[in-house]
């Protein structure tokens, strides 16, 4: 039956079925179908309730074993903290520690003068958003503790190009000059220290840079 409403002049206006008399209607006609729809509903809301509290329980555990295995590593234990980064890794790849494992197994290998192993190690998480500026210049430290001195100048100028405006970049600079010091590019050295100086006026880079680039007077 319509449903009517009164209105001003004492008339009746007809109207249709209201939204809830359709939609109970038709869940009436389609009951099968609407139970289940509810039924996978629900049982999706579950499975993302579960799976955000697992990954979260993951997370955290991953966390901590990294924390542990970096406290083991400084304090000495390398063999240790090797293992548990390599449990991160394997174990908890997924989580957002499994980067950092990595970027501190070179660190380690670093500290142990494998440079090659490190540099290996590094490279691994090159594009990863946070911590790919950080392994792109310890890759060129590895290069120049290795003797690849022309690769690790590559390499810096690599990193300068990628990011400009990072923090670790007045340090890139100063290691890029130096290197061109030492293989014997004076105009180059010359050049990127006073780029240093323009850069980062008030730093102590730039004091650096500025007493490099400036011969001394006999």
């Amino acid at each position: 039956m319509p449903d009517t409403t009164w209105i001003a002049g004492g008339k009746v206006e007809t109207t249709g079925p209201s939204r809830y008399d359709l939609a109970l209607h038709w869940i009436k006609k389609n009951r099968e179908t609407f139970i289940g729809s509810l039924v996978i509903l629900v049982a999706a809301v579950i499975f993302a309730v579960y799976f955000f509290t697992h990954y979260r329980g993951l997370r955290d555990t991953a966390w901590k074993t990294l924390f542990m295995a970096q406290q083991i590593g400084y304090g000495g234990n390398i063999a240790q903290a090797q293992q548990q980064l390599d449990t991160i890794e394997k174990s908890y790849g997924s989580t957002t520690a499994a980067p950092y494992a990595t970027l501190t197994k070179g660190d380690i290998l670093y500290a142990q003068e494998k440079f090659k192993e490190a540099e290996a190690e590094y490279a691994k998480v090159l594009n990863n958003k946070d911590l790919g500026p950080f392994a792109a210049y310890n890759v060129g430290k590895c290069k120049e503790a290795a003797g690849d001195l022309a690769g690790a100048q590559v390499q810096y100028s690599d990193f300068l190009a990628k990011y400009p405006d990072h923090f670790v970049a007045p340090e890139a600079h100063a290691s890029l000059a130096r290197l061109q010091e030492m293989t014997g590019a004076a105009d180059l050295a010359k050049a990127t220290y006073e780029k240093i100086a323009l850069l980062y006026p008030e730093t102590t880079w730039a004091m650096m840079a500025r007493a490099k680039a400036t011969p001394a007077k006999k």
